[in-house]
């Protein structure tokens, strides 16, 4: 045997490489387009990343107040601004980061069991507003339950 003739055993021609890489696209493509749209679900952009740490600062300084402190009601976002009081009774106050392009809101529910309150219920809302300061339709809701330990 020669060595041409061996060489054409073992070798591929250019059209079966050709062949080969056709049908390896022509699978891997939707693969591919399944991947990028499965990342994009899940990906959660800057704004509601920072409106989601706005919403878990207010609540975890809510759960750091005394049950009996913590005034039931709703609040909007003039109420829920840095150094001022959380509600009218409460000696304590806010601490709150300066966020740009949100408006805060917060929701507190009093729980009770019979007749003696066992839970207050806290709702942080977060709404995303654009450059013109108008709400965005994007809003980040976090919800917590503190409960009364005295009882």
């Amino acid at each position: 045997m020669n060595r041409e003739t061996t060489l054409r055993r073992y070798g591929f021609s250019l059209l079966e490489i050709l062949v080969g890489v056709g049908l390896l696209a022509a699978i891997m493509t939707p693969v591919m387009f399944a991947f990028g749209a499965g990342s994009r679900g899940i990906q959660m952009t800057q704004e509601e990343f920072v409106a989601h740490n706005a919403a878990l600062e207010l609540l975890e300084q809510l759960n750091a107040v005394p049950f009996a402190l913590l005034p039931a009601g709703k609040f909007g976002d003039a109420e829920l601004r840095d150094s001022l009081p959380i509600g009218s009774k409460c000696p304590l106050k806010f601490h709150i980061s300066q966020v740009p392009d949100i408006q805060r809101g917060l929701e507190i529910k009093e729980l009770k069991q019979g007749t003696s309150l066992r839970f207050k219920k806290i709702e942080a809302t977060i709404v995303l507003l654009d450059r013109k300061g108008k709400p965005t339709g994007r809003t980040v809701v976090l919800k917590s339950l503190l409960a009364n330990e005295t009882q």
